[in-house]
């Protein structure tokens, strides 16, 4: 099970969809049934209620769950813990933001963010030959030192 939880799911999955909150909100029906288990209406939800859900501040019932996960098209078991057990739609949520990066950046930010990272990797060699070099003369000193 993954460490984040069922609202950071939900929240990152519609933003990557590109669904605002109230707007999700509008399209959760939750089934209202008579006695013989007849669906005789629906239930609709609120933006502040799904708010209150993404903000981990209260916890949705099965039958919101299960909305969110058929308008979102992501199983239950993603949203709920964070893997597929139904087969391997989605990756944790760090592997999917991260999928999510790769795909929304473009080539030439990409190449960019390589650079940065071989300049860092350069600097850090200069750093080490000047760290290298002054312990050599540190060395030096407290042995000549030592002598006199």
């Amino acid at each position: 099970m993954s460490d984040e939880t069922l609202g950071e799911r939900i929240n990152f999955i519609r933003t990557r969809r590109g669904i605002r909150i109230s707007d999700l909100a509008e399209m959760i029906k939750i089934p209202v049934f008579d006695k013989s288990g007849n669906v005789i209406n629906y239930k609709s939800y609120t933006k502040t209620s799904l708010s209150l859900i993404e903000n981990n501040k209260q916890r949705p019932s099965i039958d919101v769950v299960t909305a969110i996960s058929d308008i979102l098209g992501v199983s239950i078991d993603w949203l709920a813990r964070g893997v597929e057990y139904e087969g391997k739609k989605l990756e944790s949520l760090g592997q999917e933001k991260l999928r999510f990066l790769f795909e929304t950046t473009s080539e030439e930010d990409l190449n960019k963010f390589d650079e940065f990272i071989r300049a860092i990797k350069q600097q850090m060699k200069e750093y080490d030959g000047k760290i290298d070099d002054i312990e050599k003369r540190l060395t030096q000193y407290t042995e000549k030192k030592e002598d006199s």
